[in-house]
Order: C-alpha cells, then sequence, then structure tokens
C-alpha cells in the first residue's frame, strides 16, 4: 500500500485550501497506521465521522470561494463535492449497520478520490482564486 502523505507538489497555492488538504491526508494517514497495525476497523468510524464534518465544512469554504469570483466550473465542482458528501456518508452508513469493515478499499477510494481532486479540480480553482 502506498503512503499518502502530503507534500508540497500537491499545494493549490493557497493556504486555506492547501491547510484543508493537510488535515484531510492527516485523518487518511490516521487510517492507513490503524491498518499497518491491523487496528483499521476500530478508529473506521471515528475517521468517517471526522471525514463526513470536515470535509463539508471544507468544501463550504471552497464553495464560497467559487462564488465569490464567479468562477465558471462552479457547477461542476460542486458535483464533484456533492458526490463525495455522497460516497463517504454510503461507506459511513455501510460501516455503521455492520455491511463494510474492509478499510482498504476505503482507504484507495479516498485517497484516489483526494488526489486526483487536488490535481485537478482544486488547482484550478486556486489558479483562478489567484
Amino acid at each position: 500500500m502506498a503512503t499518502l502523505k502530503w507534500n508540497d507538489s500537491l499545494s493549490v497555492g493557497n493556504r486555506q485550501i492547501d491547510d484543508d488538504h493537510k488535515h484531510l491526508f492527516a485523518l487518511l494517514g490516521r487510517l492507513q497506521d490503524a491498518m499497518k497495525v491491523g487496528q483499521a476497523n476500530a478508529v473506521l468510524a471515528e475517521i468517517l465521522d471526522e471525514l463526513v464534518r470536515y470535509t463539508a465544512q471544507h468544501f463550504r469554504r471552497e464553495e464560497q470561494h467559487m462564488q465569490r469570483i464567479g468562477y465558471a466550473d462552479y457547477a461542476a465542482h460542486k458535483g464533484e463535492h456533492d458526490r463525495l458528501i455522497a460516497e463517504v456518508t454510503e461507506l459511513q452508513a455501510r460501516f455503521k449497520n455492520g455491511s463494510i469493515t474492509l478499510s482498504l478499499s476505503v482507504y484507495q477510494f479516498l485517497n484516489e478520490w483526494l488526489n486526483k481532486h487536488i490535481m485537478t479540480s482544486d488547482a484550478a480553482l486556486a489558479k483562478a482564486l489567484g
């Protein structure tokens, strides 16, 4: 499993957005650390709860930036946010009702989504923010 860590290549050049992304990477790092010692299911509920809460806050901040500048790709970018929140909320519900315990698939999904979103959508937004 590849180690997921923040590095400067992921910076979009906006301090607030970068700080939010660093926090999201830290959450995934906690999940990865727990997986390495066989304790992922013990912390997955807590991490999913925090992920739902924090991504909603982060996305609200990004969306406020987009609205403030009249961002042309607002609808598509917000759509990505809405889909992730729906998917993480679904993962959270499935974990709570016992139908999912395999955190490797959760980790891989979140890792891939976060990297792709930062490098494409958020990088474009940060460029528009100047």
